[in-house]
């Protein structure tokens, strides 16, 4: 079996880094595997494995991914609602390319709003659950 993560990190970085609106509302690429680097800015996008695994459901392999994908603001909680509202039109219902596999379907699953407190600095997270499932070409 390949490396379904990595795969599927390249296709949600493509798919997302493709978006000219959310590139610009971010001031640049700042989309992020797992975890932010310590760097300067004020807006990102992050996205995370959460769960998934083999459907098991035909002869044909075929798996479900579940994958944590937010905004991440520290200039209000509008501005984080903006960029997930941007990341939903990239994502939801849309067909990615994962190496390796056929995407046939990739849906926005749950919501998910807070803000975290960093030394004094608001962030503000907005985004959503998605659920993406991919089979053998």
């Amino acid at each position: 079996m390949s490396d379904v993560y990595g795969a599927m990190g390249s296709a949600l970085y493509s798919a997302l880094a493709a978006g000219t609106a959310l590139v610009s509302a971010l001031g640049g690429t700042a989309i992020y595997d797992s975890v932010i680097p310590q760097v300067g800015g004020t807006r990102f996008v992050v996205f995370q494995p959460q769960a998934g695994g083999e459907d098991n459901t035909s002869p044909r392999r075929a798996r479900t991914c579940w994958y944590f994908v937010k905004a991440v603001s520290s200039v209000g909680a509008q501005n984080a609602g903006v960029i997930d509202g941007l990341v939903d039109t990239l994502l939801h219902e849309a067909t990615l390319t994962v190496t390796g596999w056929g995407n046939y379907r990739t849906t926005r699953e749950s919501d998910v709003a807070y803000v975290d407190d960093t030394a004094g600095q608001l962030w503000w997270h907005r985004g959503a659950l998605y659920r993406v499932r991919i089979a053998e070409p």
